[in-house]
């Protein structure tokens, strides 16, 4: 799985300011795929003095020099889901982490996600699902099964009025919004705004770090800092608060039921599982079918990064089903299929997901090639959902099947693009596409001098925009992307790039 690279702060708003320095200015912003998973032991040194909190650093040859800086994330920061703690000076410690490829503070930085066999914190974790705490002790790149997934003994949120201070940790792609109430710089209330990629219609946006806001919400309490699901933000409708009933989007089928039943995931109701009256098997158990005359069901979809592995698949958006048997109440449950595994009904299950654009714009995905897998443990790999219907003018993918995974993906292709960043570039450049005219495919050419944040989309003769080839931040160097256009007729099409504050505009020709 690939995830472009998007801006986000590496440690939190007391940090930076003073990190900006030593970085060159402008901060640093770091993609966890480009992290490369490492494990080192040796002798924690803690700076107590350079800075308002302290900076963490291991020793790993017992020399007496720092040879990795550690980011525990803003200095507030602990997990609610392990007893891990920062170490003192002079621990022996060992961390399992994310090497980032650049110089953090003198050194190479790890983004710790585990530190001695604890829990610490996870780079694709799904917070947004967690509707009792916002840890999940799954480990770097695990299924998210039982970490995601929670119980049927919820009471509905209790609706709350809320005002303070926004605190935004942005360690990883996803951010972990927070609401300071007394302005003390630590979090009170832990937000939850549903997935990164979710964003209603009446101009409301997640807020800044810093930013003043009022929030009416449901609150959920939880072993550290207490969830509110956001109903509205300063004034202005973020979603309906109609939605989170007890179940929070799940509910129970049951042996002799006579209508359907739909459970749809608790920020999109146009993601959903539609269980059928059959469906039970009459016995057998395990992963094969249900042995019970009722089960839970619940749908929540999840960053195809937590799931139980991804491989080379390029998934844009992951799903999560999820069946427990009855008197498996509270933490602790265990799937009735298992984890990563799938059951088998008599009757046929209803799917229906929905993808955004923002979603398919982060991988650059080309809408035409969509499918939809699922992990089948009888062969042990992706497999395609053969009569899936798509709706590319509704972002929809419906389908049925008597088999229910597990772990669903959405996967499509992207345009491929290589560069060079070593190579020295003094100026900003969008050359003409070679061939020209082409068909099917076509090679764009563009050269950046500095970090910056790049875009380059194609454009018909009317000037609507047909694809977003590139939309992330890129280091000073020269790339070039290959365009297929195997899906459009012949014509004339434009190619936009902004780049900073440059933009350029250039044509090609699709002859077939």
């Amino acid at each position: 799985m690939k995830i472009s690279t998007l801006l986000f702060t590496l440690i939190s708003l007391c940090f930076v300011v003073n990190l900006n320095a030593q970085m060159g200015g402008g901060g640093h912003h770091i993609n966890p795929d480009s992290l490369q998973f490492i494990t080192v032991s040796g002798t924690a040194i803690v700076d107590t003095n350079s800075m308002m909190h302290p900076i963490y650093y291991i020793d790993t040859n017992n020399n007496g020099e720092a040879d990795y800086f550690l980011n525990f994330g803003p200095p507030w920061y602990e997990p609610d889901s392990s007893n891990a703690t920062r170490p003192n000076n002079g621990d022996q410690i060992t961390i399992e982490g994310g090497l980032w490829d650049g110089n953090m503070m003198g050194n190479q930085m790890i983004v710790v996600y585990e530190i001695n066999g604890e829990f610490w914190r996870d780079p694709y974790n799904p917070f947004w699902n967690h509707m009792g705490h916002q840890g999940a002790n799954c480990g770097h790149n695990m299924d998210s099964c039982n970490n995601s997934g929670w119980g049927w003994q919820h009471d509905p949120p209790v609706t709350v009025r809320l005002s303070g201070y926004a605190i935004v940790d942005s360690t990883f792609m996803m951010e972990h919004y927070y609401l300071d109430e007394d302005n003390d710089g630590t979090p009170d209330y832990f937000l939850n705004f549903g997935p990164p990629w979710y964003e209603p219609n009446s101009g409301a946006h997640r807020p800044a770090n810093g930013d003043q806001i009022d929030i009416v919400g449901g609150l959920i309490e939880n072993s550290n800092h207490p969830m509110v699901i956001v109903y509205e933000i300063n004034g202005l409708f973020w979603r309906d608060s109609s939605f989170f009933g007890g179940h929070m989007g799940g509910g129970w089928i049951h042996r002799y039921m006579n209508q359907s039943e739909e459970f749809n995931t608790p920020f999109d109701e146009q993601d959903w599982i539609k269980m059928n009256p059959g469906w039970y098997s009459g016995g057998g158990g395990g992963h094969h079918g249900g042995m019970h005359d009722s089960l839970f069901c619940q749908i929540m979809e999840t960053e195809p990064g937590s799931m139980f592995t991804i491989g080379d698949e390029n998934a844009f958006a992951g799903y999560e089903i999820d069946f427990y048997y009855p008197g498996m109440m509270g933490g602790g449950m265990h799937h009735g299929m298992g984890c990563s595994g799938h059951m088998e009904f008599n009757s046929n299950a209803n799917f229906q997901f929905h993808y955004t654009d923002d979603q398919l714009n982060l991988l650059n995905i080309n809408e035409q090639t969509i499918q939809v897998k699922f992990w089948d443990t009888d062969v042990e790999s992706w497999v395609t959902i053969g009569n899936a219907a798509i709706n590319t003018s509704l972002n929809k993918i419906t389908f049925s099947n008597s088999k229910v995974g597990n772990f669903y993906i959405l996967t499509g292709d992207s345009p491929t693009e290589t560069g060079d960043p070593s190579t020295e570039v003094k100026q900003y450049t969008l050359e003409q596409n070679y061939p020209n005219p082409f068909n099917p495919s076509t090679t764009i050419k563009y050269s950046v001098p500095q970090n910056s944040m790049v875009s380059v989309k194609v454009y018909n003769i009317v000037g609507q925009e047909i694809a977003d080839l590139v939309h992330e931040m890129k280091s000073a160097g020269t790339y070039t992307i290959e365009f297929d256009a195997v899906t459009l007729p012949s014509g004339v099409y434009f190619y936009k790039i902004q780049a900073g504050s440059y933009t350029e505009t250039r044509k090609m020709v699709l002859m077939k």
